[in-house]
């Protein structure tokens, strides 16, 4: 299933302003082509119900697929990107027919990126090429089991890390007349609010130390929330309603001044999730139960 009208149309857009994203562009819109693909709803992740209340929903759990899936989606990915060109563009190639893809995956989800860059150096592949790739990998395998287990999630979460995937928030909408601020995250698609004065990454609520970058061509519907505790930033993007899930990604390359803004200021973004989601890939079963499924190990799998 193809990306929706309105997403297609603004990837276009910025392929017109931006020529020299092109490559990345035709990666990201095959990222949100699979996202929508039907066969990733027979994703079925297992929760673990003793997590801690401070944990995202897919801590711990075991998602079953169908290893065919996830093997055919990261080679596919790691060719599209060798084609691409680029720094580590020949070994990205070769890479689509050595890397255990099935690792590789399981690595994106949990954005574990020294399990990247174990398998990139295993495998003689260009690690930064491939740490590239985490997010775009991950994502229908995350937006999956959001689908799944989005309902009542996000009720009552006040973390600033996904309450879903743990991950930090892409961007944030300034949503509707109530002016509510809801993260987003681009991995999962998440949804969730945040009180106005308040740092996601550090927690800090005082208005002293957080501060705010108006964008000159956007004025307030476009800014950069600063925080002088931790140096992070987030950008904050005013809308009418939420946009969907496939559409968070494509915004927050649509809104990379923002990020240029606040890196020039010396703000910046955590280089590692908000949580590390410790979960594991398992083949689907074709019994009735969990209990014959395999996990993947370091030499395929194992019971």
């Amino acid at each position: 299933m193809k990306v929706s009208e309105d997403v297609r149309q603004r990837l276009d857009a910025l392929a017109l302003v931006t020529p020299e994203w092109r490559g990345w562009l035709t990666l990201l819109q095959e990222a949100l082509n699979e996202v929508n693909a039907p066969a990733w709803d027979s994703v079925e992740p297992s929760l673990d119900q003793n997590r801690e209340p401070t944990a995202p929903a897919l801590a711990g759990a075991r998602i079953a697929l169908e290893p065919s899936l996830g093997r055919e989606w990261t080679r596919r990915l790691l060719q599209m990107a060798g084609r691409a060109g680029g720094a580590g563009a020949a070994s990205l190639r070769a890479a689509a027919q050595r890397l255990d893809g099935l690792r590789f995956l399981e690595a994106a989800v949990c954005d574990d990126l020294d399990a990247v860059a174990g398998l990139a150096a295993d495998s003689g592949t260009d690690g930064k090429a491939l740490g590239a790739l985490v997010g775009l990998a991950a994502m229908p395998l995350l937006q999956a089991c959001r689908r799944r287990v989005v309902r009542g999630v996000a009720e009552g979460w006040s973390r600033g890390y996904c309450a879903v995937c743990g991950a930090w928030p892409t961007l944030a909408e300034v949503r509707g007349l109530e002016r509510t601020i809801r993260l987003r995250c681009g991995r999962c698609g998440g949804d969730w609010r945040i009180e106005w004065l308040t740092c996601p990454y550090c927690g800090v609520a005082d208005h002293e130390r957080l501060g705010s970058l108006v964008s000159d061509s956007h004025g307030e519907t476009r800014t950069v929330r600063t925080c002088a505790e931790c140096r992070g930033y987030f950008k904050t993007v005013t809308t009418l309603g939420p946009w969907p899930p496939d559409q968070v990604s494509v915004e927050d390359l649509a809104t990379v001044d923002l990020d240029v803004a606040a890196l020039e200021r010396g703000y910046g973004r955590p280089g590692r999730p908000g949580y590390a989601l410790g979960a594991s890939l398992v083949e689907a079963s074709s019994g009735p139960t969990a209990d014959h499924r395999r996990t993947w190990g370091a030499f395929g799998w194992w019971r």
